[in-house]
């Protein structure tokens, strides 16, 4: 067994982690109008959920390999900026910006997840930020 608790055996997800993750989207997807879709990520960069909004425009969304790499990608990008937290602190978020949109990734160390949101280009990502931080706080995920 290896040292994730999500993982049971090779390839199997803790069913009790994959309804975190379930839970976490269907709090988060509609908080903000400029959240197009998030994925939520375990400790070892695997997706356990996705939800997309129906605000993501159609022609837009990416195939299942794409969001898996995605999952990859993030969980390096995070543990990059972890390199960082002896001088400044946890990595509570990552903001990314591109030509056409935004991406966030904010660190859930409690749960040994993070979440991959996608954002509209003109959103404030640090409210977003902030709008999650507190609802987590609120409804005790956090």
């Amino acid at each position: 067994m290896s040292g994730n608790k999500a993982q049971k055996a090779e390839g199997e997800f803790d069913p009790a982690k994959v309804a975190l993750a379930q839970r976490l989207s269907r709090d988060i997807i509609d908080l903000d109008t400029s959240i197009l879709s998030l994925i939520v990520v375990d400790g070892m960069g695997r997706v356990l959920h996705v939800a997309r909004s129906t605000r993501l425009p159609i022609g837009e969304e990416v195939s299942a390999e794409q969001v898996r790499v995605f999952g990859t990608i993030a969980k390096m990008i995070l543990g990059a900026a972890n390199q960082a937290s002896p001088m400044m602190g946890a990595t509570e978020a990552v903001i990314g910006v591109f030509k056409s949109q935004k991406v966030i990734l904010v660190n859930l160390k409690e749960y040994d997840l993070l979440l991959g949101l996608r954002l509209a280009r003109s959103s404030n990502s640090e409210y977003v930020y902030r709008v999650i931080d507190d609802t987590l706080a609120s409804t005790g995920e956090a």
